[in-house]
């Protein structure tokens, strides 16, 4: 009889354990799996998503995300127009070379509302602003493919520069006292000064000033998961509130996936770039993007030839609220 008691409890347990398991896994099914693709490794550039997969924002919209880590060689516009990846970061001049040669991409989000990028020279050198960079024979470590380059040879000549490939590393920087780089203004300028070696930066935004870290789709993919679409945004946008109001919170987690960037680096970056994220509307146009925007880099990257004509900017980007694409 205690056996056939013994017998019959086990069967009750596992019977729960059944019932259990068949209660959880249509919520874990329901979460539709979607990869994030980043152009650079995770640093706080990135951190409004690392906030939102950390406080459970994606799974709370159905989402189960993975984000990617990325670097100087993975091609992430090439990966998301193809739809190889359902989201990636790209820069907006990206988006807009790419359609010009009939890549489906399309930006949703725009992260960085003033550019970051700009050049760093140790503070010691006499250059003092970037037209004399540009007009000198100083040796830069840069992307001759950006379209800045082309736009600030066309503004100042550059013919006496010697551009050397950006390897994305700061230790030829370090050592040489006259050489310079370009930079992400919250990022290697900041790992310089805790280094010990003092620098200054030219930003570019005066003469070049697109979208930054855009998240971008494929225009299939939009079509066929909008409601995906919004849903990521959304997430998104609130993550990148809560990471902007506390960065420390969330700055550990991103340097266990990146330890070549210090924690001290990465909350002083955080700091940095509130500024270049939330626009002048305040946090509720965070990720905005606007008609005259896009149409402005669209005329800057005809004027320098680095697209051949106009095209449809209303295809470019995508907004779930159209009145923010009219926003000033």
């Amino acid at each position: 009889m205690k056996k056939l008691q013994s017998l019959f409890l086990l069967m009750i347990a596992a019977f729960g354990v059944m019932l259990s398991c068949d209660r959880s896994s249509p919520n874990e099914a329901a979460l539709t799996p979607i990869t994030l693709q980043l152009n650079w490794v995770p640093e706080p550039e990135f951190g409004g998503m690392f906030a939102a997969l950390q406080d459970g924002l994606y799974v709370a919209e159905g989402l189960a995300v993975d984000i990617r880590k990325g670097g100087a060689q993975v091609p992430c516009a090439q990966l998301v127009a193809s739809g190889q990846v359902p989201f990636a970061i790209v820069s907006g001049e990206e988006v807009l070379t790419l359609r010009a040669r009939g890549g489906e991409i399309v930006a949703l989000f725009a992260t960085f509302q003033r550019n970051p990028m700009g050049f760093m020279l140790h503070k010691n050198n006499p250059i003092d602003s970037l037209e004399a960079l540009w007009k000198s024979s100083s040796t830069i470590g840069l992307d001759p493919g950006m379209p800045f380059v082309a736009i600030l040879n066309e503004k100042y000549g550059g013919k006496n520069l010697k551009m050397v490939p950006y390897s994305g590393a700061m230790a030829t920087f370090l050592v040489t006292p006259d050489y310079v780089q370009q930079c992400f203004i919250t990022a290697e300028p900041v790992e310089a000064k805790l280094r010990s070696v003092d620098a200054k930066v030219f930003s570019v935004e005066d003469v070049f000033n697109p979208y930054t870290a855009v998240i971008a789709t494929n225009e299939t993919y939009l079509k066929e998961n909008r409601a995906t679409v919004e849903a990521f945004v959304r997430a998104t946008k609130q993550g990148w509130i809560r990471y902007l109001a506390n960065p420390q919170k969330y700055n550990p987690a991103i340097v266990a996936l990146n330890p070549s960037m210090t924690l001290e680096a990465m909350n002083i970056a955080a700091d940095l770039e509130r500024t270049l994220i939330v626009p002048t509307s305040g946090e509720a146009g965070i990720g905005q993007m606007t008609m005259d925007r896009w149409r402005s880099l669209e005329q800057q990257l005809v004027d320098t030839k680095v697209i051949p004509v106009s095209m449809s900017i209303e295809e470019a980007f995508f907004t779930a609220d159209p009145s923010a694409a009219q926003a000033p």
